[in-house]
């Protein structure tokens, strides 16, 4: 009997819940057409036994979390939907609820055999436990800056949809609870019936939140930084090298390396790519341009070398950018 224990906080993003109890129902429900009944038993515990939706509805869960941390459940998976989280006080105000500090001790107290996983804000939860610390994790694009500023020991590429590092499974924006959901039923009842599950619900493969990413709403909170996008956004269809930007900024092109890391967990060289790749993915899907002068227009020799680079770095193609 494999267990999933479903963390549901005051104010959980309703379509979150629902996502992840479907996707688990609908895996069971195809396990059961193989003859495997009752292989996978699905719990959800909230501060109370009644939980309040951020949408208002009543929610009764199956325990309360200090019931779970008495009763030893041991959990395959523990699962955090996401919590709706869209601002730095809003986080702060979130992570100050004593719901939260009973669902820290629960996930500190989970076994070495548990495996977590989490989407969206709900990653600024798990990494409030500290078990993060030294791994690699994704979060929402657009909140990528202030999850850096608060958890700089914790390696961020908010560019992936899903980053599975030890026993912690991290996602996307909120809707990646999707693609979380799929990769937990693949574990605990295998990758065929996963594949029943993406087909049925109609979900894609998505293995990058970069094409999704709005190059005017990337933010961070260094001013160096914030200067460098916008001198290497000004400067797309030329060669850039780092030298002449650290110049440009007035800064070693040292500080600039440490601070464009530290902001964005991506070097210089790589973080120019970003921009022009981010600008280009914009101009795919608004315009018209030939992929030949999108290239130009954004400092790369030919289609060519962009269709490559839209292939390994958004794990689609430029026509299917366009569709």
């Amino acid at each position: 009997m494999k267990t999933v224990l479903i963390l549901a906080l005051d104010g959980v993003m309703d379509s979150s819940l629902a996502i992840t109890l479907d996707t688990i129902r609908a895996g069971q429900s195809f396990l059961s057409g193989t003859g495997k009944r009752g292989q996978v038993r699905i719990l959800v515990a909230g501060h109370r036994k009644s939980v309040r939706t951020g949408a208002g509805l009543q929610l009764k869960a199956d325990m309360s979390f200090r019931d779970a941390l008495k009763e030893a459940i041991r959990p395959d998976w523990i699962v955090i939907p996401g919590l709706g989280m869209v601002s730095d006080d809003a986080i702060s105000a979130r992570l100050a609820q004593k719901d939260t500090d009973a669902a820290v001790e629960l996930l500190r107290q989970a076994s070495r055999s548990t495996r977590i996983g989490a989407s969206c804000s709900s990653v600024f939860l798990l990494a409030r436990t500290g078990l993060l610390a030294g791994r690699e994790v994704t979060t929402t694009w657009w909140l990528a800056h202030l999850f850096r500023a608060r958890h700089p020991d914790v390696r961020l590429d908010e560019t992936r949809m899903l980053v599975r590092d030890g026993p912690f499974l991290t996602a996307g924006s909120a809707y990646s609870q999707l693609d979380l959901m799929l990769a937990i039923v693949a574990d605990i009842m295998g990758t065929a019936i996963a594949h029943l599950c993406s087909r049925y619900l109609l979900i894609d493969q998505r293995p990058s939140q970069a094409r999704y990413m709005v190059h005017a709403h990337v933010q961070h909170i260094d001013p160096t930084v914030i200067a460098a996008e916008r001198w290497i956004d000004a400067h797309l269809a030329e060669p850039i090298s780092i030298a002449a930007l650290a110049a440009e900024l007035s800064v070693s092109a040292k500080t600039l390396a440490r601070r464009v890391e530290a902001a964005t967990g991506v070097s210089p060289v790589k973080f120019v790519q970003r921009r022009r790749l981010l600008h280009a993915s914009h101009l795919i899907e608004t315009t018209s341009m030939s992929i030949e002068a999108i290239a130009a227009k954004v400092g790369y020799q030919d289609g060519t070398a962009l269709r490559k680079l839209v292939r390994r770095e958004f794990g689609t193609t430029p026509a299917a950018l366009r569709n």
